[in-house]
Order: structure tokens, then C-alpha cells, then sequence
């Protein structure tokens, strides 16, 4: 299962909410999640929380190009608690771009058949970017924004953009917008939106919040808990667009 998080401009907090997402996923799921960063303009999360990058995002690709359908995930991560691992990408955007081009929708077919949940960190994610064939492969693409009109009149073109790749999208608002979810679910063009209140800590928070302890007894993780149980149950419902294609193709084939 693929979830794809990105932003529609600046840094509203796409890669701890990967982390959030990641670390309050339902355990009645009982399954293992993976933080992977995809962001063609260069990662933060290796020098963020001091992991580094190697191995990382490029050591998988390039596994996953001659490994089949074995995703060896503990030979590239970072387990940052039990069950949720995280593989930064390259710093540099040059390379990750480099590293996405021509090799996304090999590797987000891969990922798509792995038994983990995989929550990929994409970044300004948009048509016109490589790493819009994770969206493919996606069962949910999940577009962040803050709360400012400044930003919320960026979002229904991007959904609408998104929507002609992913089979689902949704949008986490994060701050205090000035129209209640209905009005935004109308603007943005999907009945899957949430809100959250916005934080100067965000990313401390959120690294804090991968293990049990004080930090999952704050307001945030509280509200991570409740967007993680509805975002899973969206996403369990539904079949990436990219699948139900090649099932199409499949059943012309042999009508």
C-alpha cells in the first residue's frame, strides 16, 4: 500500500506528517511502515533527525532494478521504532531527480505489491515532475497546505491535477482556515479533507513522536492518531489507478 504526501507550495510540514502518519497507523492493520523520501527538489530528513543518507533512497532503486519483487527494506532504512522504518533521500536535488527519473513507476509498482505500508515523501509533487508516477501507484495522495487564503487558492488546481493520476486524493490543511471542512471540501473538488492546528515545533515534535513518551500525549499526536485511523480506512478502500489500468489492458487482452 502506497500513500504519497506533498505540498502544493512552501514547506507546510509534508515529511513529519509523513512521520506522524507512520507512527499513528492503526495496529489493528498489523503492518510494518516505511517513511521513504521522494522529493525531486532534495531531502531534509537525514540531516534533520541525523541519519545521513547512505543507505538510502538510492541504495533501494537501485536494489529494486535487479531484486525482483523483494523489497529489502532493513538493508536501506533506519528503524525508528519497531515496525517503521525510514530511508531518506539525496540531499541534493540534482541527484534526486537524477535518481527518479525514468525509475518511479518501476519502483512504485514494486512498492505497490510490498505487504508494508509505504508513506512517500514527495514534495512539490505535480504533473510535471517524474515522481508523479508514485501518485499512479498510490491508493492515496495526500496534498498539505497551510491555512493562509495566500495558499488555499493553490489547492484545487493542484488536486484536480492529481486527481488524473491518483485514485484518491485528499488535503490536510494544517492551521486554522477561516471556512469549515464542507466549504473546503467544495473549493478544493474532494470530500476528503482535514485540519490540523499549525506548530513552530512541528518537526522536533514529530521526531519525538515516532517512539512512545511524552510526545504522543500532546494535542498533536492526538490529532495524528485521528487523521492517520481515517486516512488508512480511505486508503484500504481503494486500488491505485495505475493497478486498475493494468487490469483493464489485461481484460482487453483476453476478451
Amino acid at each position: 500500500m502506497i500513500v504519497t504526501v506533498s505540498s502544493v507550495r512552501g514547506s507546510p510540514g509534508v515529511t513529519s506528517w509523513c512521520l506522524l502518519l507512520a507512527a499513528a497507523w492503526p495496529e489493528e492493520l498489523g503492518r510494518e511502515r516505511v517513511v521513504l523520501e521522494a522529493d525531486v527538489d532534495g531531502g531534509v530528513l537525514g540531516a534533520r533527525y541525523g541519519i545521513g543518507v547512505e543507505p538510502g533512497a538510492v541504495s533501494l532503486i537501485a536494489s529494486l532494478r535487479h531484486a525482483g519483487n523483494e523489497v529489502a527494506v532493513g538493508e536501506h532504512g533506519r528503524e525508528a521504532a519497531p515496525g517503521l522504518w525510514l530511508v531518506p533521500g539525496p540531499e541534493s536535488g540534482e541527484q534526486a531527480g537524477s535518481v527518479w527519473s525514468g525509475t518511479a513507476a518501476q519502483v512504485a509498482a514494486q512498492l505497490a505489491r510490498d505487504d508494508r505500508v509505504w508513506l512517500l515523501d514527495c514534495g512539490r509533487l505535480s504533473p510535471s515532475k517524474p515522481t508523479i508516477q508514485l501518485a499512479e501507484w498510490s491508493n492515496l495522495a495526500l496534498v498539505a497546505c497551510r491555512a493562509g487564503p495566500e495558499d488555499l487558492v493553490q489547492v484545487p488546481r493542484r488536486v484536480a491535477a492529481i486527481q488524473q493520476h491518483a485514485a484518491m486524493v485528499g488535503v490536510l490543511v494544517i492551521g486554522k482556515p477561516p471556512y469549515d471542512k464542507h466549504e473546503l471540501a467544495d473549493f478544493f473538488g474532494t470530500a476528503s479533507v482535514w485540519s490540523v492546528a499549525a506548530s513552530d515545533d512541528l518537526a522536533r515534535m514529530a521526531g519525538h513522536a515516532l517512539t512512545p513518551g511524552k510526545a504522543r500525549r500532546s494535542w498533536l499526536w492526538r490529532s495524528a492518531v485521528e487523521i492517520a485511523a481515517e486516512v488508512a480506512s480511505l486508503a484500504v478502500m481503494s486500488e491505485p489507478l495505475a493497478a486498475i489500468s493494468k487490469g483493464s489492458d489485461v481484460e482487453r487482452r483476453f476478451a
